[in-house]
């Protein structure tokens, strides 16, 4: 399989809280770029794709409560989900 990604990928393992409707998890992530992230698959049920999720690391990354990020899930795997950041431009 071809690797088509335009942005490349830090490895990067950071707590993240994911919300998605009424539903909410912890998971960790695997990798991230400008664009996107890929959340390992923990205990909960994940999104479907198209689903749009919004998600917080789950970290004290510095003065104040660390953004809530808006993503839609582009793919779900049995390894766990894939979610391009969407930006209000």
């Amino acid at each position: 399989m071809s690797d088509n990604r335009k942005q490349s990928r830090l490895g990067i393992q950071l707590d993240v809280d994911l919300v998605a409707e009424e539903q909410k998890c912890s998971l960790q992530t695997r990798d991230l770029s400008n664009s996107g992230v890929f959340l390992e698959k923990g205990e909960s049920n994940l999104p479907a794709v198209g689903s749009i999720v919004h998600i917080r690391v789950n970290a004290n990354l510095g003065e104040g409560e660390p953004p809530l990020v808006k993503a839609r899930v582009v793919r779900v795997d049995d390894d766990g989900i894939a979610l391009a950041f969407i930006t209000d431009e």
